[in-house]
């Protein structure tokens, strides 16, 4: 947990430097971070119900999850380097937007690991 405490901690960083210099993700940019936001929260979710119910369907729920972010993290760095090739982004912001994109999937990772604590104890 400590972990994705810190990795949390970055993304906000990330998200507060950009305020300050008064940059912006692209529309495409943000919806794309939704994206992301919202299998982070299934993840959560699955691997709650898998620990406090030792609930083997939930954890491999949450593994389909994990697997996905995976997916999503390839695209949105492939989608980012197309927004910089037709100038859409700027490096500044891609900087941002990168790094925000490998924190989320090592907090996936990270949340994954966790779930795998009920294996050794069920």
């Amino acid at each position: 947990m400590e972990r994705i405490g810190d990795y949390s901690k970055n993304i906000m960083e990330y998200a507060k430097k950009m305020d300050e210099l008064g940059f912006k993700f692209s529309e495409v940019a943000l919806q794309e971070t939704m994206v992301m936001e919202g299998l982070i929260d299934q993840l959560y979710d699955k691997i709650e119900q898998a620990y406090s119910e030792s609930n083997e369907t939930a954890l491999e729920q949450a593994y389909d999850i994990e697997e996905n972010i995976d997916v999503v993290t390839e695209e949105m760095a492939e989608n980012h380097v197309k927004r910089l090739n037709e100038g859409v982004c700027t490096l500044d912001v891609g900087s941002e937007f990168l790094a925000m994109t490998s924190d989320s999937e090592r907090v996936a990772d990270h949340l994954i690991n966790m779930g795998k604590v009920i294996r050794l104890y069920s």
